[in-house]
């Protein structure tokens, strides 16, 4: 991006930042640093300047996929992937694990009621990725919550929370949900970029954030089932549902992504938003925080330098995923080169000539400041 395009942009107005604080005591510290998707309770930026406007750029976005095009777009007809798990965990526990967790979901979502894994001790390794890459797993086979019961010859049991014929009308309700949320956002020729934009508008517009789920989690974490499969089949949630809810649509998609927990520096709250390679490189996208201004992308594509100062987080917290195995010292993310959006006041995608048109008005009707090439971000 070249210096002229980044000055002309940085001419719109940027809207000041508040960063909700929440309590957290010393001992719900070493819980969050132990488990990074407990407690991720932090609500979305609130501030008066975007109050007046949350209501046209939302309905803004509705129309933002498709204005600008003079082709009429054909919607994609996505078919539901059963097996998604970031390369980031391939890398880290190898392609035999990859394998296995993929056979534990099928198993899953057949109902099978065991399930032939080489490794017992992967097997509460794949109930916690499960929330991310297969959340109706996670949801509702409980088989790892407590003693893995093997059913001999290599096999251990499953169990789930419903009767077999009302679990299985569950999976055919997600398959069916995941694959309107995608087809309702993404359209047929859409690079791997284009669909990521297209769902973090879309997911923005759709998800609303839950005031009382959070505030329940706050009093008491245990009264509260959260999960990413909630936010897929509710259109509500908290960071923690909305974080990985992104996450799971992008890997339906050929995505890579992931969740990202974190801790502000004064230790007064905990966050989780998801992590999204884009081009071989990995960016910060906080769809939660972006709830309030949809019309933005102020939380997209953030290297670590944005990210701790949107929320004032300390890195070295900086938990990736749900296996406490892969931290800020992993995995750094560096690259500024989305840099020129953060301060872009609305915007609408032209699929027919793959740019990104922003304008100077949240209804995405002022002046058109400048027309983005999508292949040259």
């Amino acid at each position: 991006m070249n210096d002229r395009l980044v000055s002309v942009i940085n001419r719109t107005r940027k809207i000041p930042f508040m960063n909700r604080k929440l309590p957290i005591t010393a001992v719900m510290l070493s819980v969050l640093i132990i488990l990074s998707s407990c407690g991720m309770t932090t609500k979305p930026s609130e501030t008066s300047t975007t109050s007046a406007t949350s209501s046209a750029g939302s309905s803004s976005a509705e129309t933002a996929i498709t204005e600008g095009s003079t082709v009429e777009p054909v919607h994609m007809d996505h078919t539901f992937n059963p097996h998604c798990l970031s390369q980031i965990y391939v890398d880290k526990y190898g392609k035999d694990f990859e394998e296995n967790f993929y056979r534990y979901c099928d198993a899953v979502l057949s109902g099978a009621e065991t399930v032939k894994c080489d490794k017992k001790e992967w097997l509460p390794k794949f109930r916690d990725l499960s929330r991310i890459y297969l959340p109706i797993a996670f949801r509702y086979c409980y088989s790892m919550d407590e003693d893995i019961t093997s059913a001999g010859n290599g096999e251990y049991k499953l169990s789930y929370g419903l009767p077999k014929d009302e679990y299985l009308k569950k999976v055919d309700e997600f398959k069916a949900r995941i694959e309107s949320l995608i087809e309702s956002a993404c359209h047929e020729g859409d690079t791997p970029f284009e669909m990521t934009l297209a769902l973090y508008q879309s997911e923005g517009k759709r998800l609303t954030y839950d005031e009382a789920a959070a505030d329940s989690a706050d009093a008491d974490p245990a009264s509260v089932s959260l999960s990413p499969y909630r936010a897929l089949m509710t259109d509500t949630g908290i960071c923690q549902e909305i974080a990985g809810a992104y996450a799971y649509l992008l890997m339906q998609v050929g995505v890579d992504a992931i969740t990202c927990g974190g801790l502000t520096k004064d230790v007064s709250a905990s966050h989780e938003w998801t992590v999204v390679k884009i081009d071989g490189k990995y960016y910060h996208c906080d769809l939660t925080f972006q709830l309030n201004e949809s019309a933005t992308l102020r939380y997209f594509g953030m290297d670590d330098k944005q990210r701790e100062i949107e929320g004032d987080w300390d890195m070295q917290y900086n938990n990736f995923g749900d296996t406490n195995d892969i931290w800020y010292k992993d995995l750094k993310l560096e690259d500024k080169r989305f840099e020129p959006l953060w301060t872009i006041t609305s915007y609408k995608i032209d699929r027919e000539n793959h740019k990104l048109c922003c304008y100077d008005s949240y209804e995405c009707t002022g002046d058109l400041i400048v027309e983005i090439p999508l292949d040259s971000l």
